[in-house]
């Protein structure tokens, strides 16, 4: 039997839903500006203007159309200029109401998709 290259071990993830709306990462310094492609219950993917680094954590401030959240995040993989963030709930109240914004964006039926930076 041969040794299988290029297989990834499976890991559930979050339903994603695909968007388009401006995130900042504020760690140390100036934040890192970016653009949200997706998200979930769990995390989001970005792409950022700058490089991060895998396990860094800040605040993560998400701007889509229907409000802003602000919350603890950390940088969980880089992969392909794709930064996937996910989310520190610090109280079930906060991953209540990040649930209950993420919704509200779904239900925002597109307009908080942004055409480019």
């Amino acid at each position: 039997m041969r040794a299988l290259h290029g297989i990834r071990r499976f890991v559930y993830r979050e339903p994603r839903m695909a968007v388009g709306f401006h995130v900042d990462f504020v760690t140390t310094g100036a934040p890192f500006r970016g653009l949200c492609r997706d998200v979930s219950d769990a995390g989001i993917r970005a792409e950022f203007d700058d490089p991060l680094t895998v396990g860094g954590s800040g605040l993560l401030i998400l701007r889509p159309a229907t409000g802003v959240l602000k919350l603890r995040a950390q940088v969980a993989y880089i992969e392909k200029q794709q930064v996937g963030l996910l989310f520190l709930f610090e109280t079930p109240w906060e991953r209540r109401m990040t649930t209950e914004f993420i919704a509200a964006i779904g239900n925002d039926n597109g307009r908080s998709a942004i055409v480019g930076f």
